[in-house]
């Protein structure tokens, strides 16, 4: 749109919008367009958001490595994935720190980056992490001291995964939604609010997959036994059933309904996600990850999950899958968090860094 069209959207006077505008272009946020025919008068010129100009970097924090990546301010991946492999607290910083310096430069605006756990942003740690399951809190400081003047968005991994949905697929800002993250040894969850994450106490997921039963598992790396994550994986799966050795991503794509331990899997998991629904009755269930991209799974699980729900909720949450290219690159992933910050005011509060002087 032209800087008039913006005004008038932005509700703001003419000179005004078009002194933004000129800082947004000056930053390389924005180029202009072809001049539109003119109606009578000075032509119109649009502006667009540069894909090409700026990026944002994403850095995912995973158990066994650390990945980057570049992507535009279009959301595309800028350049080939980055990772680097990382199995304690100094290797995470040493390999995070080696991406800063090979992919952060006066053209980056903003690194998003994620961590499977929880995480304090204000102290700059990992608290407790997936990727670093016999760690205690882990400082990041170095990580921000090589990011130098750029923001860097410390967030979990499931958040990253919401910004994600909410800027390509999204609803309707009103909704509250429960994204769920299905694959095996891995359960997680994000609970958004009116369009923001519910933060709570601490920085992390809306834990399903620390949800626990009484069920005879291995102890996860939160310290415990019995947690949903832990039911919902091969290992588990095995132990229920010694003679068939597949695993579960394998067993639920085939589906036999006579396969009674995945049954038993199926209706836990069903079960842990009725809770929710039951506790949060959210307007929509969004299903990702791999167990909810096997259909016959994913319907089973669906009729599992409703027949736990409370009657007058089961007509009326939404339940659909989305299925996020999350496994391929976490990386690009927590570029989201950037993009999310942004374009959406509410997502995070965040605020533009400042223009570089060489744009002046």
């Amino acid at each position: 749109m032209s800087r008039l069209e913006l005004s008038r959207r932005i509700a703001l006077r003419p000179n005004d919008a078009g002194r933004l505008a000129g800082a947004l272009l000056a930053m390389g946020v924005l180029r202009e367009g072809p001049a539109k025919p003119s109606t009578g008068g000075r032509p119109r010129v649009p502006l667009e958001i540069d894909p090409e100009r700026r990026h944002v970097l994403g850095l995912a924090v995973e158990p066994g490595m650390v990945a980057a990546r570049r992507v535009s301010l279009l959301g595309e991946p800028a350049g080939e994935p980055c990772e680097l492999p990382a199995n304690d607290a100094a290797q995470v910083v040493a390999a995070t720190r080696r991406h800063l310096r090979r992919l952060a430069d006066d053209q980056t605006l903003l690194i998003g980056m994620s961590v499977t756990g929880f995480v304090d942003p204000d102290a700059r740690k990992i608290l407790l992490s997936s990727a670093l399951p016999d760690s205690p809190a882990v400082s990041l400081a170095p990580v921000y001291q090589a990011a130098g003047p750029l923001p860097v968005l410390l967030e979990n991994d499931m958040h990253a995964l919401a910004a994600r949905w909410v800027m390509t697929r999204g609803a309707a800002a009103a909704e509250d939604v429960v994204l769920a993250l299905l694959g095996d040894g891995r359960v997680g969850a994000a609970m958004l609010i009116g369009g923001r994450p519910n933060r709570g106490c601490a920085i992390g997921a809306n834990e399903l997959g620390h949800v626990r039963f009484f069920a005879d598992t291995e102890r996860c790396y939160c310290g415990h036994k019995g947690c949903l994550e832990r039911i919902c994986s091969s290992r588990f799966l095995r132990g229920l059933d010694r003679r068939n050795r597949a695993g579960l991503i394998a067993r639920a794509r085939r589906m036999d309904a006579s396969d009674r331990a995945l049954r038993v899997v199926l209706d836990h998991l069903g079960m842990g996600l009725a809770n929710v629904v039951n506790f949060v009755r959210p307007s929509r269930l969004v299903l990702a990850g791999p167990l909810s991209a096997c259909a016959e799974f994913r319907a089973a699980l669906a009729e599992s999950m409703r027949g736990s729900l409370l009657p007058l909720l089961a007509d009326r949450v939404i339940v659909e899958a989305w299925d996020p290219p999350l496994a391929a690159d976490p990386a690009e992933t927590a570029a989201w968090l950037a993009l999310a910050s942004l374009y959406c005011e509410e997502w995070n509060g965040h605020a533009l860094p400042a223009a570089p002087a060489s744009a002046d």
